[in-house]
């Protein structure tokens, strides 16, 4: 069946633009920056998509057929998947219906049921597709068409990666791809080479290890850690026009998936269990599975694939960011988990790094090369309700997010760490405050400053500030508009935009790796939910940092060409904040001081104590 990508919220490429219009006479200085991020945005051509995924390239295999169905390339991983020969004759339908894009089912030789998009080449060439691929469509044939196929389990380097987010033993990794690739559990017993009894401890410390509520939820959270992305409740609609399911059938798949039992989705979907039970019967006939696990892979393929189709926002990841050494904590407090990406290496000093109100926890390279080679250790944490990380419960956000860092510690065997912050200083005051004698030292990067008290509203990020302030209620719409937007060339047109006032900034775009670590950053920021951005910028309205006892196991840099906040603005009241602190004055510094600066944050995070004068 053809499928067609759906706009996950009302808010079009016009919004702005209307926004704009209404308040222009009434405050043209913000009417002026909605215009502004139309204008850097237009060139990009961007559209609203969904969630910005960066997929790993080795989880995909493609190969290109002739109008006859006959495979005239394939790649390496598509041979070893699939017979290119039971493919085509698959596709035969297609080819004689309408042609566009579309899901269809193929057996695998491994034995498992799976989905291949299929589409024109002439469509196909507007996808995130490997290098090797797009140069096969470019040499291709009229009539000719694509097979894309999504498998990140068979890949032995993706698995290892995922299974590692939960730091499983061998012999619990050994089973869960197991139970992936087999379907359910008495088979995959046998394929990883363990008894039956073995096999369900293992998954049953697994599942614990990744808060898993059941096999179902593992396998949807294992297709998130490789970088698939989170299966959302929102995609059931396009699950049933791409796979021809029914409302029930499709809601089901998802339901399951994110980990509900049988009873709960069938009273989600307000039907009886035994209604559930033939829906589910009728899926399995039809796709020749073997258990509500299988399902969720089949699902979760299918919904990725979907994204390959039609999300702009979905883009490949071939280096630096396909290498984010993902890891999950589970929370202690409350329900949720809490994603970091930690650098290593174990034997290293521990830095818990924290992002700004627009990064995620991928680390720009140089930064950590540097620490690296100063004995430390970066971890990068993704605060509540940004990345991967869940927004809170309720109750009091920081509160949470002080518990996060704990929960980490605990996890890690980490009696005491460093703090390097970007971003999230409250957090930051709130741990030193409460767990001073955790805290061996901490550095605060061009720390925010409280609107009543800063000068600093030219620039464009500083438009950004005005409009916050000046209209609140425009700080969530902005956010989920411009997180629909988030391709790689949408960032970094912003990005530079944003740093275009500052010469330190604007010559350290000059180096490749730094673009690419912040755009792919920025881009992982919204990539379940807008709640931590919106959560940070709230908070900012009326934020001052409260006052520690003692801060001389504190730093704060300040960049003298900072674009969001005017050096001198807020010195005495962080000296009031942070009695005893160290301030370090960067002169040929701007707002990525991380990036340009390195070996400066790593002088810092080690110096002792009592040098801090």
């Amino acid at each position: 069946m053809s499928l067609e990508y759906e706009t996950p919220s009302r808010f079009n490429h016009l919004y702005m633009a209307g926004a704009a219009s209404d308040l222009e006479s009434g405050d043209p200085e913000t009417a002026r920056f909605l215009q502004s991020i139309d204008r850097s945005i237009a060139p990009a051509g961007a559209e609203a998509g969904g969630s910005p995924v960066t997929l790993p390239a080795n989880a995909l295999a493609a190969a290109i057929f002739d109008p006859a169905g006959q495979a005239r390339s394939q790649d390496a991983r598509f041979a070893a998947w699939f017979d290119p020969e039971e493919v085509g004759d698959a596709s035969r339908d297609w080819l004689r219906g309408a042609g566009g894009p579309a899901l269809i089912p193929v057996r695998a030789r491994n034995g498992a049921t799976t989905v291949v998009l299929l589409a024109r080449v002439v469509e196909a060439r507007g996808w995130a597709l490997p290098t090797e691929l797009r140069d096969a469509l470019d040499a291709g044939g009229r009539g000719r068409f694509v097979a894309l196929a999504y498998r990140p389990f068979e890949d032995q380097v993706l698995a290892e990666r995922a299974l590692a987010s939960w730091r499983l033993t061998p012999v619990e990794a050994r089973t869960v791809l197991a139970l992936i690739s087999a379907g359910d559990l008495m088979s995959g017993a046998k394929a990883a080479g363990v008894g039956y009894e073995t096999a369900r401890k293992a998954l049953k410390l697994a599942m614990r290890k990744a808060n898993a509520r059941r096999q179902t939820d593992l396998v949807r959270l294992l297709h998130a850690a490789v970088g698939g992305g989170d299966l959302q409740l929102g995609q059931a609609p396009l699950l049933r026009l791409a796979l021809g399911l029914s409302d029930r059938s499709a809601g089901a798949s998802v339901l399951l998936a994110l980990g509900l039992t049988r009873a709960e989705t069938a009273a989600t979907l307000r039907i009886s269990e035994h209604a559930l039970k033939d829906e589910l019967k009728v899926l399995y006939d039809r796709y020749s599975l073997r258990s509500s696990t299988d399902l969720t892979r089949l699902t979760t393929e299918a919904a990725v694939l979907l994204g390959v189709a039609g999300n702009p926002n979905l883009t490949l990841g071939v280096s630096w960011s396909a290498l984010r050494p993902l890891r999950f904590i589970n929370r202690q407090h409350e329900p949720g988990r809490i994603a970091l990406s930690d650098f290593g290496p174990a034997s290293g000093e521990p830095v818990l790094m924290f992002h700004s109100a627009t990064t995620g926890a991928l680390l720009d390279r140089g930064l950590v090369r540097a620490l690296q080679a100063r004995g430390l250790r970066p971890i990068a944490v993704e605060r509540p309700g940004f990345g991967l990380t869940d927004p809170p419960q309720g109750g009091e956000p920081h509160a949470t997010a002080v518990e996060d860092l704990l929960a980490i510690m605990e996890a890690f065997g980490l009696k005491r760490v460093r703090i390097l912050a970007r971003g999230g200083e409250r957090v930051a005051l709130e741990f030193g405050l409460r767990h001073p004698e955790r805290l061996a030292r901490a550095v605060l990067i061009n720390p925010f400053t409280p609107y009543e008290i800063d000068s600093r509203w030219d620039g464009y990020l500083n438009g950004a500030k005005r409009t916050f302030v000046r209209f609140p209620h425009l700080i969530e719409p902005l956010a989920r508009f411009l997180a629909q937007r988030s391709t790689p060339q949408v960032v970094e047109r912003l990005m530079r935009d944003a740093l275009r006032s500052s010469a330190p900034d604007t010559d350290l775009l000059n180096n490749p790796e730094v673009v690419e670590d912040y755009v792919e950053s920025a881009r992982i920021t919204a990539l379940r939910t807008t709640w931590g951005f919106v959560h940070d910028q709230r908070n900012y309205l009326t934020f001052r940092p409260q006052r520690l006892p003692e801060a001389a196991n504190w730093t704060r840099i300040v960049g003298a060409h900072d674009v969001l906040y005017r050096p001198g603005d807020s010195d005495d009241l962080w000296t009031t904040a942070l009695p005893g602190h160290r301030l370090v004055h960067v002169p040929d510094g701007g707002r990525l001081l991380h990036a340009s600066h390195p070996q400066l944050m790593a002088e810092e995070l080690l110096r002792p104590a009592d040098s801090a004068a």
